[in-house]
């Protein structure tokens, strides 16, 4: 049975039984594969995903074009020839095939999530087992989902993505923010350093990222850079929303500015 593992959290990668698959033709069928991956829960009629991809065609070039992408998707993967196909594949759906050998790097980050969520403890940022689960979910995040495929004749699919992509992106950034929080309580400042700078990378004018880059500079005996960081905070957030730092940050410029006299 063949092992069919495809990245979604970044670029698209798809990789067969340890090999990279590079017979894809289109972004289209990169696409097919990713919805699928990511719903593979259920059937999809052949009618939807024809909509999905080529909405800017006739029914029946739409579906002429999907069964096209389909043959191709297939091939790339090995699956005409596989003894347990990847894919379920009738007159009027599609699917993944739930009994196959498959791996999804978004349904593993949903699941490190879950496992959090439905965790019973007094404080996510001392239970171990939680801190295994968010840093597995980190590592898993290599950039905004499906980066660099968009489908310009495909608004739907892009809708869709997009929709991933920014569910996707707000979780990570919790993750790497109860994750930093978790290090600055330790003292690990080096590592909380680290994911309070990921945050502020993915998102520059996320304030809870500078407020944490201010302290860890700070309780690092760095107050001038901590200090710097306000100003950088003060600006990004001035140029790009045109308002100044809320009232808590603030007043943390205050303390470790006071600190010092």
């Amino acid at each position: 049975m063949a092992r069919l593992v495809i990245h979604l959290l970044g670029p698209f990668h798809a990789v067969v039984d340890g090999e990279a698959v590079t017979g894809f033709e289109s972004n289209k069928v990169r696409a097919l594969l990713a919805y699928l991956a990511v719903h593979a829960d259920r059937p999809h009629s052949r009618e939807a995903l024809a909509a999905l991809l080529w909405p800017d065609r006739s029914d029946a070039a739409a579906r002429r074009n999907l069964r096209q992408a389909l043959s191709n998707l297939r091939a790339a993967i090995g699956d005409q020839t596989a003894s347990t196909p990847c894919l379920l594949v009738t007159r009027t759906t599609l699917q993944i095939n739930p009994t196959g050998d498959h791996w999804l790097d978004v349904a593993e980050f949903d699941a490190h999530l879950t496992a959090v969520e439905t965790h019973s403890h007094t404080d996510l940022t001392t239970c171990a087992a939680c801190i295994t689960h968010l840093e597995q979910a980190a590592a898993l995040y290599r950039g905004p989902f499906l980066e660099g495929l968009f489908l310009p004749n495909s608004a739907p699919f892009d809708e869709w993505a997009t929709l991933q992509r920014e569910r996707i992106h707000r979780q990570a950034l919790e993750v790497l923010y109860h994750l930093c929080h978790h290090y600055e309580r330790r003292r690990d400042y080096p590592r909380a350093w680290r994911l309070a700078h990921r945050q502020v990378e993915m998102e520059p004018w996320r304030e809870e990222a500078h407020r944490q880059l201010m302290r860890i500079l700070a309780h690092s005996g760095q107050r001038s850079a901590a200090l710097a960081q306000y100003k950088v905070c003060r600006r990004i957030l001035a140029e790009e929303l045109g308002v100044e730092p809320d009232a808590e940050t603030q007043a943390l410029y205050a303390r470790i500015r006071d600190a010092g006299n």
